[in-house]
């Protein structure tokens, strides 16, 4: 435990020097701003330049800014996520500092626990800022009376960033370069998206927790019906952990 800790600490410092904790506060905050800003503004917009549309467009309200929400923090959020800490283990190789630290009797399953666990806290916090200011200002703005399930859909996404995150990590570690996890993490999307053309693979697929984020908002979808999704991308995550572990304790440095 004392190792673990201990290593805990390193990872947050360095992600405090290497400004990763203030990127992410910056990018998400203003995601979470951009969400009831672009459903505030369009209509305002439209107006300006294109006012023969202005006629067929509604009152912007607060599902507009729960949709943006769910378009803006999975594309740019989670994208820049995955890229931010795709060369979490490959960095520190190719430094030699880790070598340093295992060589000294560093356990290969701390490494890898340790950098996870430091990733996941960094996504659900992300998460959590960016649903937090996109609720206050959504309720400034609107009634909120006619969006439903808020908090779930965000769960899902939370999960699924979590599962490509794991994903990410288990790339570098394999891989052991700087595009390995990113194009492990776009291929499982890809996969998983197109498997989800095929309607049956709804019932389990992962990615459902994001294609059907605006019928939970609009109560076209109730969460009993994702939670098969939750769990396959919970048990997805747990394993693909696994993976890393293993693979990270017979690989040669």
């Amino acid at each position: 435990m004392n190792q673990w800790s201990g290593f805990l600490k390193k990872e947050w410092i360095e992600s405090i020097k290497s400004y990763k904790l203030l990127l992410i506060v910056t990018c998400f905050s203003f995601l979470g701003i951009l969400n009831p800003f672009t459903a505030k503004i369009t209509p305002v917009l439209f107006e300006k330049f294109l006012p023969e549309i202005m006629v067929s467009l509604p009152e912007p309200s607060a599902l507009d800014s729960w949709m943006q929400f769910h378009k803006n923090v999975p594309q740019t959020g989670m994208i820049f996520f995955i890229l931010l800490f795709s060369t979490i283990v490959s960095k520190e190789l190719e430094k030699g500092t880790l070598t340093m630290l295992l060589t000294k009797g560093l356990s290969r399953t701390t490494v890898i626990t340790t950098k996870f666990f430091i990733i996941s806290g960094y996504w659900i916090g992300a998460i959590s800022l960016s649903f937090l200011i996109t609720y206050s200002y959504t309720a400034y703005y609107w009634d909120q009376g006619t969006v439903y399930h808020t908090v779930f859909a965000a769960f899902g996404l939370l999960l699924v960033g979590l599962l490509l995150l794991s994903i990410t990590l288990w790339g570098n570690t394999f891989f052991a370069n700087s595009s390995g996890g990113v194009i492990a993490a776009l291929l499982a999307f890809g996969a998983l998206s197109l498997a989800a053309i095929i309607p049956t693979t709804i019932k389990w697929n992962p990615i459902a927790l994001l294609t059907e984020a605006s019928n939970l908002l609009t109560n076209m979808t109730e969460p009993k019906e994702l939670w098969l999704p939750c769990l396959v991308a919970i048990g997805s995550t747990v394993s693909f952990v696994c993976w890393t572990v293993r693979h990270f304790k017979k690989k040669q440095i």
